[in-house]
């Protein structure tokens, strides 16, 4: 997938590290040779994205905001790794008691046939020594997160979030839409189970199903084969889709495709609609998850765009940080066996994010 004109990406400017207080945002473009958007300073806010140039789109889980669209001061690339402050973290886990209490509803929703598949979350906490935003862009340079997954940031100065996600909601080049089912998840290990586990093999086709629906409507559905993605200590289940639309989205167009695809069911609930959106609500807000988690973050520019979906990272106000992480429930999921998948999860971020584990 293309990402901006090598022409176009080598004129921005090269943008120096953000000042502590200071706001800024990145994204990676996948598939596209290392390319990197970065912002700094304040950002005014549209409706839809501009007719030419590069805008920047942040949302929360809701899509509550009526102006996504963001133009910063100053739009560029990446310089040198910098050098970089630890934080040191002081860990509150997440409440399993209340996480249980979800799982139990959520089960018997997929007994009763209501859902065929949610994803609930639990919510680790975290006090942090310093102000995160400078260390975590420090530790989303290309140098250290490359391999790892897309980076994705946005932080007005107090607060913000920090991504390595693996999943990417949308990608458009030109009139075609190029998007991904990403659901099963195993640590290095138990690779062999995303062959042969008939219920990690339930949960990815439940959203391949629900994905293929909501882009039939908009022209014929390509699918690839299911592969097997290795990103560090985890592996996820992936399955790409494609469709050429009539034309390339624009304006208002590029919202409704966040709409249409926005939360897949690797994310959300299937099937979906107002009230099982309601019920996922309700289990998010039991769990302490932030409003940013599993939202879509990305980057028009003319002829293109991409939208990542924000998991596995980090999300803050002032010092303190809180880390969701979730886990696809189908028919017959195993309380242990999600339990042990976000903790899985939440050491992976630890680990790419370098944050010492010291629990309270």
């Amino acid at each position: 997938m293309p990402g901006l004109p090598p022409s176009f990406y080598r004129s921005l400017p090269v943008l120096p590290p953000p000042q502590p207080g200071g706001a800024w945002g990145c994204l990676d473009i996948p598939g596209s040779a290392g390319q990197r958007l970065e912002s700094r300073g304040r950002a005014s806010s549209l409706a839809v994205p501009p007719d030419q140039g590069i805008a920047f789109y942040v949302n929360d889980f809701d899509l509550s905001s009526a102006q996504p669209w963001h133009l910063p001061d100053l739009i560029g690339r990446p310089g040198p790794e910098p050098a970089l402050r630890s934080l040191e973290a002081t860990w509150q886990e997440p409440n399993r008691s209340a996480f249980h209490a979800v799982f139990l509803d959520a089960m018997e929703a997929i007994r009763q046939r209501q859902v065929l598949k949610v994803v609930p979350a639990a919510t680790a906490a975290a006090y942090v020594n310093a102000d995160p935003g400078p260390t975590l862009h420090g530790l989303l340079h290309p140098d250290r997160s490359t391999g790892r997954g897309q980076a994705a940031a946005w932080s007005d100065g107090r607060q913000g979030f920090a991504t390595i996600t693996p999943e990417v909601l949308f990608e458009l080049s030109g009139h075609r839409l190029t998007t991904m089912a990403l659901a099963g998840t195993v640590d290095a290990q138990h690779e062999a189970d995303l062959r042969q586990g008939p219920k990690l093999a339930r949960e990815h086709e439940i959203v391949v199903d629900e994905l293929h629906r909501r882009l039939a409507g908009l022209g014929r559905v390509s699918l690839t084969a299911r592969e097997i993605v290795p990103l560090g200590t985890v592996r996820h289940l992936r399955t790409t889709l494609t469709v050429d639309l009539p034309e390339a989205p624009t304006g208002q167009a590029l919202n409704d495709l966040i709409h249409l695809l926005h939360p897949t069911p690797a994310l959300g609930i299937s099937p979906r609609h107002p009230a099982t959106l309601a019920q996922l609500a309700g289990y998010r807000e039991r769990c302490g998850v932030p409003a940013y988690f599993g939202a879509p973050c990305g980057a028009v520019w003319p002829g293109g765009a991409v939208f990542l979906v924000a998991i596995r990272g980090l999300f803050w106000q002032d010092h303190q940080v809180q880390l969701p992480a979730g886990c696809g429930l189908v028919a017959g999921s195993v309380f242990e066996t999600e339990w042990a998948e976000l903790e899985l999860k939440r050491h992976w971020v630890r680990h790419a994010f370098e944050l010492d584990a010291v629990h309270a």
